[in-house]
């Protein structure tokens, strides 16, 4: 095996890894964001992984990046942390509370999808019609697994059916706006990019997004609520290793994925988190899976390989 193989293989491990590091993390945030809301466990996230990465960029060098750089592409990092991590991840747990982690994660796929159609304004972009299929397929796959089930057992109460139906719609809702935020972020993030490296620009979008929730949460007088999260030792247990894990061991991965492998691979790679979510929940938390679970999140990650190499 030569180099450039030995390099793509390990680009591709590293997309892959992430993908799973993602989905594990956030089935370890589920029962505190079930205990103390999903703003005051996004906020600690935040600053946990933002204290993290700002070491980070010390320790190796990267923080003169920050100083260098123009104000505007500074203004459009830290903007888009603030859309595509406070807004974006806030609904993402919101929408875990409702559909649970395997089905916020498989509405998260359709972030590329609402990118694409940002860039046609913004930057000029056209979509080719296998990227339109690529976009339906993965609606398709989508609306497959999240659609409620008609299945054939008693009802005793039809209110209580249609307020969990309602339920589980807000929950698809909340994980598409998640989606949206998630790719005004990223179009935000690459207007800034350009002069700040990528982990300085993850350090400062976590800085920023954690900033923005502690004001928010000062603002509406619920700091009380963090005060309580961060005392109590049981949620600290779940919420730290769920953080270094998916805030920061997986933005290594993610970095590592981007710099080895073709990007139109790891975009792909990168957005395979729900095949890893779903095999958990059959392995591990031994929850039923069925067969519209798996064609449906196939179908979906399968629709973005299309949209993105299309």
């Amino acid at each position: 095996m030569n180099d450039t193989t030995l390099a793509l293989w390990s680009g591709q491990a590293a997309c892959l890894g992430a993908a799973l590091l993602w989905a594990l993390a956030l089935n370890l945030f589920r029962k505190p964001i079930e205990q103390f809301g999903p703003r005051s466990v996004n906020t600690l996230k935040c600053l946990l992984a933002g204290a993290l990465q700002v070491a980070t960029i010390f320790i190796l060098g990267q923080a003169g990046a920050l100083w260098s750089a123009s104000a505007r592409s500074l203004v459009f990092v830290a903007a888009s942390g603030l859309v595509g991590i406070s807004i974006g991840d806030t609904v993402l747990f919101a929408a875990v509370l409702r559909i649970g982690v395997h089905r916020a994660l498989l509405v998260q796929t359709t972030s590329p999808i609402f990118t694409a159609l940002i860039a046609v304004p913004l930057q000029g972009e056209r979509l080719a019609p296998m990227q339109v299929l690529g976009a339906l397929v993965t609606l398709a796959g989508v609306a497959l697994v999240v659609a409620p089930s008609r299945g054939g057992g008693r009802d005793p109460k039809p209110s209580a059916k249609r307020t969990l139906r309602r339920w589980a719609l807000g929950g698809v809702a909340l994980g598409t706006l998640s989606a949206i935020a998630q790719a005004v972020g990223i179009v935000m993030a690459k207007e800034g990019m350009g002069e700040v490296p990528v982990l300085a620009s993850s350090a400062l979008r976590l800085s920023t997004a954690a900033l923005g929730l502690v004001a928010l949460a000062a603002v509406s007088g619920r700091l009380g609520d963090l005060r309580v999260a961060l005392g109590n030792v049981q949620a600290l247990r779940r919420i730290l290793p769920a953080t270094l894990l998916g805030a920061y061991v997986a933005i290594f991965l993610m970095m590592a994925g981007i710099a080895l492998a073709p990007a139109s691979i790891a975009a792909v790679l990168l957005t395979t988190s729900p095949v890893f979510s779903l095999i958990l929940e059959a392995t591990v938390l031994r929850r039923p899976v069925t067969a519209k679970d798996v064609i449906g999140t196939l179908a979906a990650v399968g629709g973005v390989a299309v949209l993105t190499f299309a």
